[in-house]
């Protein structure tokens, strides 16, 4: 079919676009004629594309997101009236690429037909992928890659079938091929049949949590090939494979990140569950000699639990392109889910369930570490009130630390604010650092601390406000742990985590599985304070953090952080990019992969101990020794 006067000229107008602007290397999003859209983040070496199956009655639902997920995509209608505008605007993409990259790869997917003859053959819902690529020694390394990387992925517990055919002029099949008249070798197509195991072959109802899996797969795969492809020229290699990532955040993207980061700085957690009258209970269970659990108050909650839960399941997730987002983003809604279970619950049993849903228990080589700790340890004095730095001292030194940091980085604005309703000496929300009225902090201890709770927690706050990504302030998914464990670590690395110190973490630990057990406040207690012999108050107040609320399982992340960060040090890995901002473990890999694709940025600050040689020396022995060891040589 001819195309209409009206369609060339869009094209047309597109062309004009796409060659001005990557020649500058900006970056495009367009809609295109036939209900398409074209996105070129920079100048990259690939294009992935997905042409609507046009004259059929089947729906092809779910394909298009397959591509979507890419910083270089088009897709657009397979009708024949577009064919020729589709075909002209991928050979302007390759021709404003050839001075600056060189070849250009397009990668055209499309939905395996399920009502072929060897379809009945195939196992119910096993991924399959048909790879069409003409014979040439350009192509060799890039198809191999797409093999191995579809190989490995898995669905429903199954791996992926993956068949290898010879084509001439790869493309989705009934359309014509769209770089066929490019020049030679200047755009080279590798064609990838998909078998669509994310919606029923009935209905064609989309399975979502399946098609966000494969896509996230999916998305590797194609990154690794364009890598090889890119790797047949030494010149034009990349350092990584992730690089080919999408390097903005498009902005559907920006959209959730920002919805979600309000919600979550609408409540701090930490604070609500935190009682009141921590001291006042001190006192009275003191005065009943130590036979009165306490009754714990809480801050009214200035919000509906279930009404932030509304604004929460109404922000459009599935609009997310970026895969890699898509899942954070998810996770996030997730656990932000389950603090307004746990807030709504505050204070009864099912708080209990929601706080073990949050941070689960402790594995059983925790507690065994816990207790070598507590066996090899001896028990320490609980503080002495007229022997610690007075509270107006604790709270000028931690304001000498926060100009230090401001200095460097003039965002760094964090307050200080002396109060009387938190139960330990020290406490950070969000840009806030808390100092209780009654804080005993012994003065070999002050030092130690701010590094723990300004060198730290402020600092990756602040760091997280420098990045476009909100969620490295508001907090990934499960980043506690690791917060706690830069922490404990900082106070290492000045030369200031005592026994005591150590063997309050092993405390929280037994403690946290005494609650899990059953046993109540008063038990928790006598196993600190009797078994384990802890001064009351330390083992009154360790007792009080894992049983506000109605249970809190929050307390042994302290060491399990510790114990995880210095296994992945010792693994090889490097402490700086951590401070990027408040994330987990688990993530420090996808945090390495933004920084490859340029979505996040370094450290805009680094603690104030790291140019001490003296940090480098007791850095190098967290990468030698494990936590036992390091220890020992506190004894």
């Amino acid at each position: 079919m001819t195309p209409s006067p009206a369609i060339d000229a869009e094209f047309d107008a597109l062309i004009a676009v796409v060659r001005d602007r990557l020649s500058r290397n900006l970056r495009i999003r367009r809609t295109l004629p036939g209900d398409g859209r074209l996105r070129l983040d920079r100048q990259l070496p690939f294009l992935c594309v997905y042409r609507r199956p046009s004259g059929t009655k089947v729906s092809d639902r779910g394909t298009r997101e397959l591509v979507t997920t890419e910083g270089a995509y088009l897709f657009g209608s397979g009708a024949p009236e577009f064919a020729d505008g589709l075909s002209r605007l991928c050979r302007a993409v390759s021709d404003a690429l050839r001075d600056h990259l060189g070849a250009l790869l397009v990668i055209e997917l499309w939905a395996i037909d399920e009502s072929e003859a060897d379809a009945s053959s195939r196992t119910p819902l096993r991924p399959s992928f048909r790879i069409a690529a003409p014979k040439l020694d350009a192509l060799t390394g890039a198809v191999e890659a797409l093999e191995a990387g579809l190989r490995t992925i898995k669905l429903h517990g199954l791996r992926a079938d993956v068949e290898v055919i010879e084509d001439a002029q790869p493309g989705a099949p009934g359309l014509a091929p769209l770089a066929a008249e490019c020049a030679e070798n200047a755009c080279l197509t590798i064609g990838l049949g998909v078998r669509p195991v994310f919606r029923d072959a009935e209905t064609g109802e989309i399975y979502p949590l399946v098609l966000q899996s494969l896509r996230r797969q999916l998305a590797v795969a194609i990154r690794k090939t364009v890598f090889a492809f890119t790797g047949r020229d030494l010149a034009q290699s990349l350092a990584h494979y992730e690089a080919l990532g999408p390097s903005t955040m498009a902005k559907a993207g920006r959209l959730v990140d920002q919805q979600l980061c309000e919600i979550s700085q609408s409540f701090d957690f930490l604070l609500q569950v935190t009682p009141v009258n921590a001291e006042k209970a001190w006192e009275d269970f003191e005065a009943s000699g130590y036979a009165k659990a306490p009754t714990l108050h809480y801050r009214p909650l200035p919000y509906h639990p279930s009404l932030l839960k509304r604004q929460l399941y109404s922000i459009p997730l599935e609009h997310v392109e970026d895969s890699s987002l898509s899942q954070l983003f998810e996770q996030k809604q997730d656990e932000l889910d389950k603090q307004l279970d746990a807030l709504k619950h505050l204070g009864t049993r099912a708080f209990y369930y929601d706080s073990l849903h949050l941070y689960g228990a402790p594995d059983d080589d925790l507690v065994r570490l816990a207790d070598s700790i507590l066996a090899h340890t001896r028990a320490q004095a609980d503080d002495i009130h007229d022997s610690c730095v007075p509270t107006a001292q604790v709270a000028a030194a931690a304001r000498e630390h926060i100009d230090y940091y401001h200095q460097k980085l003039p965002d760094f604005q964090a307050s200080v604010q002396v109060c009387d309703t938190i139960a330990s000496a020290l406490m950070v929300a969000q840009d806030r650092l808390f100092v209780s009225e009654r804080s005993a902090i012994r003065p070999q201890r002050l030092e130690p601390l701010l590094h723990h709770e300004v060198g730290t927690h402020l600092l990756t706050y602040f760091n997280g406000r420098q990045q476009p990504l909100r969620q490295l302030y508001a907090g990934f998914p499960g980043y506690e742990a690791l917060q706690e464990g830069l922490a404990v670590l900082a106070e290492y690395l000045v030369g200031g985590l005592s026994v005591g110190r150590t063997r309050t973490l092993a405390g929280r630990v037994l403690a946290v599985r005494s609650m899990l057990r059953g046993g109540s406040f008063l038990e928790t207690f006598e196993l600190l304070h009797d078994e384990h012999h802890f001064g009351p108050r330390s083992a009154f107040m360790t007792a009080l953090r894992v049983h506000r609320g109605g249970g809190l399982a929050k307390d042994a992340i302290y060491l399990r952080g510790l114990r995880d960060l210095l296994a992945y040090l010792r693994a090889g890995h490097d402490l700086e990019p951590l401070y990027v901002g408040k994330i987990s473990l688990e993530h420090a890999a996808l945090v390495q992969e933004l920084r490859r694709r340029g979505v996040v940025q370094p450290p805009a600050l680094l603690p104030r101990f790291w140019d001490d040689g003296l940090h480098r020396t007791r850095l190098a022995r967290c990468r030698e020794l494990s936590l036992v060891e390091l220890l020992e040589q506190l004894l």
